[in-house]
């Protein structure tokens, strides 16, 4: 299994007597992700710019947070780098942990710190959350506002880099942009289809098809809201997402991005160690092990190893 996107780190930070990476009362961990056979795991350092005086302070304690844990538990757990790392992982039996940022707006529009990101190993950027940032304009606001030229000149900069460019929480014609400023894939790392439910975090139809004629993916997200009307996020209504997704960009662009420990406790999957249930589920749906495994990780892999 890869997972595009968790919060658990945030949850660390900001509860240390909840346990640690290894064992703690979230939704993941890593005798959770040892039972669910995960292979690569992203870890999103989630940075709330209204919620604090010091954006980027707060990025480094959950990076330095973040780094010692992984080096507390290396035995189990590996920080990748590069797709060679990730192979290395695959071969290993460890964990990789893909680490990233989500609030483009944490750096500032500092190019220097864009740089220091990736020498820290942050190989995903998630370019807004719901405030504009001077990148660019959020899913919850003008939907016709376009990137900020600081906003062009960071996607590009991250193209040559090789950080990956996520565009969860970024509006529509934001991302519409980057089909046309990027000559490589970019991600919805945790969204879902907004014909399915009509809501401005999901992805409308001519988004699906641009990123998955990018070679992008799109990670399932599973918020309650984003899902359907359910107080619970029911296990079937990942899987109507899921299926409209393929439906109308094709089976590779499926991912997995959960969102877990970012979104509201109520899921029917209780925590990473339980995802074998959504597998099954999509198997009692029709789709094929081959179609499944693609969901799981196949497509995540390739599009890792292309931009790695």
């Amino acid at each position: 299994m890869i997972d595009l996107h968790c919060d658990t780190m945030m949850q660390l930070l900001d509860h240390p007597d909840s346990g640690d990476l290894y064992r703690n009362r979230w939704k993941i961990d890593i005798e959770k992700l040892q039972k669910a056979h995960s292979k690569v795991q992203d870890f999103a350092f989630y940075i709330d710019l209204h919620e604090t005086n010091d954006p980027y302070g707060r990025y480094e304690d959950m990076r330095d947070l973040c780094i010692s844990q992984i080096e507390r538990y290396g035995e189990h757990i590996e920080h990748v780098l590069s797709y060679q790392d990730i192979q290395g992982v695959y071969e290993s039996g460890k964990i990789g942990a893909l680490l990233s940022i989500e609030e483009g707006g944490v750096l500032g529009g500092d190019l220097q710190k864009l740089s220091q990101a990736y020498k820290d190993g942050i190989r995903l950027i998630t370019l807004t959350w719901n405030y504009p940032n001077g990148l660019g304009e959020p899913h919850c606001g003008d939907q016709s506002k376009k990137l900020t030229p600081k906003g062009v000149e960071f996607v590009e900069a991250m193209q040559d880099m090789g950080i990956i460019v996520d565009c969860s929480h970024l509006n529509d014609a934001g991302t519409e942009q980057l089909g046309d400023i990027l000559d490589v894939p970019f991600v919805a790392s945790h969204s879902n289809a907004r014909e399915v439910r009509n809501h401005t975090r999901n992805l409308p139809d001519t988004l699906i098809k641009l990123i998955a004629n990018k070679g992008g993916v799109i990670g399932l997200n599973f918020a309650q809201n984003f899902l359907g009307t359910s107080p619970v996020s029911r296990i079937e209504d990942i899987v109507k997402h899921g299926l409209y997704l393929i439906d109308k960009g094709g089976e590779d662009v499926l991912a997995l991005g959960t969102d877990f420990d970012g979104i509201p406790p109520e899921t029917e999957i209780a925590d990473t160690s339980q995802m074998s249930r959504l597998y099954d589920a999509f198997g009692m749906a029709g789709l094929t092990v081959e179609q499944r495994d693609k969901i799981f990780w196949k497509n995540a892999d390739r599009l890792l190893k292309e931009l790695l």
